[in-house]
């Protein structure tokens, strides 16, 4: 009786494979994605995927309505709102204003610089604008008004960002790499610097490490890192937090000849552009008597900077099309922080990650999506804290296409195992949200997130681009 039950099933699902084949793409990512979800990696998982049509016509659908971590995959929501809000063309403002008066070339005053929390300030990734693009135009700005000396300070006069650079939920052990860098008003170098190890030694063996780039702000970083195995890559964590003057580095770096390189956060970005302002002027003939004064010691102290008396102009960023374009295909954490921000504060808010927060939620529930369904923390997806669902990313994705920005949207995402989709990695969560086309090029919007998968990490990613095959196979 057995046997003859077991054949039944056997013959039944080989039937229901047989028909899948010969279906629709529905009844195929049925099939598909009951494979997937009977993975012994999944058994305690949450799963949300849905795939749509370029008309809304809704493919297959399981879980769509779970709020999950979505980690990166949230920063389409952010790169979509920032495009439909300020345009393409957007350029983050930067207004470079003096205080007091001049007189034979002499600013008996302070140089105030008035910041909209430009994350691009300084970066590398432009090959239309240099990285000291803005030190040489605030350096002609100062010849163009004859001033050869400045005896005041160099001010962030920007107070309205506050005093926290961080969004509440991000945990400590994020803040002093990387990918967990401060936003402020003025940031330098995506807030960014890099140290350099030697771990040709033993495997086991303690690493010398020395700062291969600048680490203004931190008096000593100590390090406990030792040389894993050849192969086993960057397993490090800077531990630091934003205002610290002390950072620790802890893990293991792979055995290899050449100098291995981690790149960590800077306590304070808008200090450290102030003070290489100053010392770019001072190097350019620009004598500088004062100190570099950023908005936290006016907000500390409760008093306002100085009044500005004289206008030197504006520094613009590069496009908005340019930020985003980076901010998505290297998933730069910074640029979405600051993005929010300067939402908040573009509309009249406080520029604060919550103001931000809640200006995207808002801004989607006024074009359809839930605000239970979209509950964004930071404007990055970063913080654990944050619940998606993705019904909710693909109602943007939708939304998207009938935008004028389009264009600039989809040139953003990357293009992983061949398809355009953003990617979002944070602990025991993965997931995948984008837009995938067929063999006959139908297009379908789609989002892929799982929570609380077991195993390695690789074995999900396979098995979830597996599942997305299937559309692209069809």
């Amino acid at each position: 009786m057995l046997r003859k039950s077991l054949t039944l099933i056997g013959c039944a699902a080989a039937l229901y494979t047989a028909q899948a084949q010969t279906g629709g793409l529905d009844a195929k990512l049925k099939v598909a994605y009951q494979r997937f979800a009977a993975q012994e990696n999944l058994r305690y998982a949450s799963v949300g995927f849905l795939v749509q049509d370029e008309n809304g016509k809704t493919i297959f659908a399981s879980g769509e309505q779970t709020g999950l971590a979505p980690a990166s995959c949230l920063k389409i929501v952010t790169a979509a709102t920032a495009l439909d809000k300020l345009g393409t063309g957007y350029r983050f403002a930067t207004q470079l204003q003096h205080s007091g008066s001049l007189t034979n070339g002499v600013l008996q005053g302070d140089l105030l610089v008035d910041g909209s929390g430009d994350p691009t300030m300084g970066s590398w990734r432009f090959s239309q604008q240099p990285d000291n693009a803005f030190f040489e135009q605030v350096l002609t700005m100062l010849r163009q008004k004859g001033i050869n000396r400045i005896t005041g300070d160099v001010v962030g006069s920007n107070t309205r960002f506050g005093t926290q650079p961080v969004p509440n939920g991000w945990i400590y052990a994020d803040m002093g790499n990387y990918y967990g860098a401060g936003s402020w008003a003025l940031n330098y170098r995506e807030n960014q610097f890099d140290l350099s190890f030697n771990t040709s030694g033993a495997a086991g063996s303690k690493t010398s490490s020395s700062r291969s780039s600048m680490a203004t702000g931190y008096d000593s970083i100590y390090s406990f890192v030792t040389v894993g195995a050849a192969g086993s890559g960057d397993n490090s964590i800077i531990y630091a937090a934003p205002y610290s003057y002390t950072a620790y580095v802890n893990g293991t770096l792979g055995r290899q000849s050449a100098p291995f390189r981690i790149s960590g956060s800077l306590p304070f970005g808008e200090l450290t552009l102030l003070e290489q302002l100053k010392q770019y002027l001072q190097a350019n003939g620009i004598e500088v008597g004062g100190a570099p004064r950023p908005a936290l010691y006016y907000l500390l102290r409760q008093t306002t900077p100085p009044k500005a008396t004289g206008s030197l102009g504006t520094y613009q960023s590069v496009g908005l099309d340019s930020t985003v374009y980076w901010f998505m295909q290297k998933s730069i954490n910074l640029y979405g922080e600051a993005l929010i921000r300067h939402l908040a504060m573009a509309d009249g808010k406080p520029a604060e990650t919550d103001a931000g927060a809640a200006l995207v939620r808002e801004y989607w529930a006024a074009r359809g999506i839930d605000r239970h369904a979209l509950k964004p923390q930071d404007g990055s997806g970063l913080s654990p804290q944050n619940r998606v669902t993705a019904q909710a990313l693909v109602q943007v994705l939708q939304y998207a296409r009938k935008q004028p920005w389009f264009s600039t949207y989809l040139h953003a995402f990357p293009l992983i195992h061949n398809i355009k989709m953003k990617s979002g990695t944070i602990g025991g969560a993965k997931g995948y949200t984008g837009y995938v086309q067929d063999k006959s090029g139908k297009q379908y919007s789609f989002a892929l997130l799982v929570n609380n998968y077991s195993g390695n990490a690789s074995a999900v990613v396979n098995d979830m681009f597996a599942l997305l095959d299937t559309i692209v196979n069809n």
